[in-house]
């Protein structure tokens, strides 16, 4: 039978988690998001990534995502995918950067790959904020992070979109430690 529909969620303790107060500071942000990747790496149900979008003035949480590739059986469930998409799906709009809107910023525990780049260029989303590098991911984890162009800030920075790079990046490489520790799964696709 053909697939017609496709449906990601995230996990169920994220439903019950204590929602944040408006974050104002970055770093704060940051915790909150590499609190999200190491929750997801100590329950088994995913990957040792998480994204969040917020307003950038306000810090109001607007949604997370967390790395579900192996539970959900597809390499579409990145966290900063996933993110994105719910901050669409609440916001009720493709463009989160349209007219009349707050400057959205994507939060992520790690530098986006291949796949996330893409959905962040058509997101709309103003600013990105990421953790652990690219180059980190690969080295610790192994995970082929697909090509990206070596100008990436440049080419973000063309299309109105500012990065900030290597927020607490020694808390962002203890999450990914603690997910080789304890056994994940590198999922490359074989070739």
């Amino acid at each position: 039978m053909l697939a017609t529909t496709l449906t990601l969620s995230l996990p169920p303790w994220v439903r019950d988690m204590d929602l944040p107060a408006p974050l104002a500071h970055l770093t704060d942000r940051m915790e909150f998001v590499l609190d999200l990747a190491m929750r997801n790496v100590d329950r088994g149900t995913g990957g040792p990534f998480a994204a969040a979008v917020f307003e950038q003035d306000s810090g109001r949480l607007i949604s997370v995502g967390v790395n579900r590739v192996v539970p959900e059986n597809t390499s579409l469930a990145h966290a900063e995918v996933l993110a994105i998409g719910l901050a669409q799906s609440t916001l009720r709009t493709y463009d989160l950067g349209g007219p009349s809107r707050p400057r959205l910023q994507l939060v992520s525990s790690s530098q986006m790959c291949a796949m996330c780049l893409g959905a962040v260029v058509w997101s709309g989303v103003g600013e990105v904020a990421y953790s652990t590098t690219s180059g980190d991911v690969i080295a610790t984890l192994g995970f082929d992070e697909g090509p990206t162009p070596p100008d990436y800030s440049h080419q973000l920075a063309l299309r109105g979109i500012s990065v900030v790079a290597g927020v607490m990046r020694d808390q962002g490489l203890e999450v990914l430690r603690c997910y080789v520790t304890s056994g994940g799964i590198v999922y490359n696709a074989h070739h």
